[in-house]
């Protein structure tokens, strides 16, 4: 669920600036610090004109636990559209104890409204102190949606002690009239992460499988991990002509959720997938098991051939899965799995760029489309004494590009070029006694 479509975003959205605004007179003296903010904020767009204020609620919260609910209208402000931008953000912090924090912000045609509330019972002073801590990252996180391109900052949402917070969810949206134009959902606990993300431009999402702790390796071996997931990701990027900055958020949120607190080795290990662990199995370090998927908002910039259309869809995965038979021996089978579609235009001269139009005399290009799929699965089989046997794998690789190419809109060639094969591998380690 995206944006608007959310309780939590409906429900911050029905926040009103000038009744909370009101209220606010009637009862406390503002906070001349957040009002400062909130004046700085009429006069900016979008998820910026919310700059500061969520921080430094947090941020004080070691020292302060009461409820806040402030509002700064903007009458008499100039708000010269037909369809005035407005944004929401929501984040509910769950601590170990059950206590609740909701933080909520938004911008408004009638103003900026801040609440910040605690459900639950009183946080444990630790408890507070970790909160305020998460003040800097949720700053960042906005920070980085507001910048242009949009930035996924979500890293130091995930940097929490586990036996203090329960879990940070983050919700944002910003509208303009009734449709939303970006929007986010991130969420974090000792169990999993994920996110999904929407703009005008793509969607993504992702998510992490935090529970088992045995696949994540040291830092050195998550790091050679994500390397290595880098240069597959900059790879489908290149054969499908995606968009780099969009691939960036990728990368970006891929590292965010993937990147834990390994357990220190007293020994020194190298960057490796496979380690010896102290029972002597083999064992798969590196990274959760994990899925994302990377989709470009379709074009159709042929008005000539609207069945056509420009796109970019991108899926990965990683799963582990263990399995004992009857007579004890195990098997522990990792899959990897990337999944590739694409389509793209290409001038016939590249000195000549592309002019597409109902005429028949633009109608000279080339076409592409490929759909890559490939899946690597390595087993580690052990018997029932528990020594490693064999180590298989098992490689299958599906992948195909055709191009057409049309002169003044009639279709002169069509090429395809298909790449698809089968590869086992099996290494005997040992013999089973």
């Amino acid at each position: 669920m995206f944006g608007s479509q959310t309780a939590e975003i409906a429900a911050v959205y029905s926040m009103s600036p000038t009744k909370i605004s009101d209220a606010a007179k009637a009862s406390t003296q503002a906070d001349s610090a957040l009002s400062g903010l909130m004046q700085l904020g009429l006069s900016s767009e979008g998820v910026s004109s919310l700059s500061g204020l969520g921080g430094l609620l947090l941020s004080n919260y070691a020292d302060n636990q009461g409820d806040v609910s402030q509002a700064l209208t903007s009458l008499g402000l100039d708000t010269n559209t037909s369809f005035p931008t407005k944004s929401a953000v929501s984040l509910n912090i769950t601590t170990q104890s059950g206590s609740v924090v909701h933080l909520n912000l938004t911008r408004q045609s009638d103003g900026i409204a801040v609440e910040l509330t605690t459900e639950g019972g009183k946080a444990s002073d630790d408890e507070a102190a970790e909160i305020a801590k998460l003040g800097n990252a949720f700053q960042s996180a906005l920070n980085g949606l507001s910048e242009k391109p949009p930035r996924m900052d979500v890293s130091g949402l995930t940097q929490f002690d586990s036996s203090l917070i329960k879990s940070v969810d983050l919700k944002t949206d910003l509208s303009r009239g009734d449709l939303s134009q970006q929007s986010l959902n991130f969420h974090a606990d000792d169990k999993e992460r994920w996110i999904g993300y929407q703009d005008n431009n793509f969607s993504l999402k992702m998510t992490s499988d935090t529970s088992n702790p045995s696949l994540v390796g040291t830092a050195a071996e998550q790091q050679a991990a994500l390397n290595a997931w880098d240069s597959k990701f900059d790879k489908a990027r290149r054969d499908g002509h995606g968009d780099s900055d969009q691939m960036a958020m990728l990368k970006t949120a891929f590292h965010a959720l993937n990147k834990t607190q390994p357990k220190e080795s007293s020994k020194a290990s190298s960057p490796s997938a496979i380690q010896m662990g102290g029972d002597g199995k083999v064992q798969v370090r590196g990274l959760s098991d994990f899925s994302l998927s990377l989709t470009e908002t379709e074009k159709a910039i042929n008005p000539y051939r609207m069945d056509e259309k420009e796109s970019f869809a991108y899926q990965a995965s990683q799963s582990t899965q263990e399995s004992t038979s009857h007579d004890g021996s195990l098997s522990v089978k990792q899959t990897l799995h990337t999944h590739l579609t694409a389509s793209w235009y290409q001038a016939l001269d590249p000195a000549t760029p592309l002019s597409l139009n109902s005429s028949k005399n633009s109608q000279n290009y080339l076409y592409h489309t490929v759909d890559n799929e490939e899946t690597n699965a390595t087993t580690f089989n052990y018997n029932a004494k528990g020594l490693l046997t064999s180590i298989g794998n098992h490689t299958q690789v599906n992948n195909v590009e055709t191009v057409r190419k049309y002169v003044l809109g009639e279709l002169v060639d069509k090429t395809i070029t298909p790449e698809k094969y089968e590869r086992n591998n099996l290494l005997s380690m040992s013999k089973d006694k």
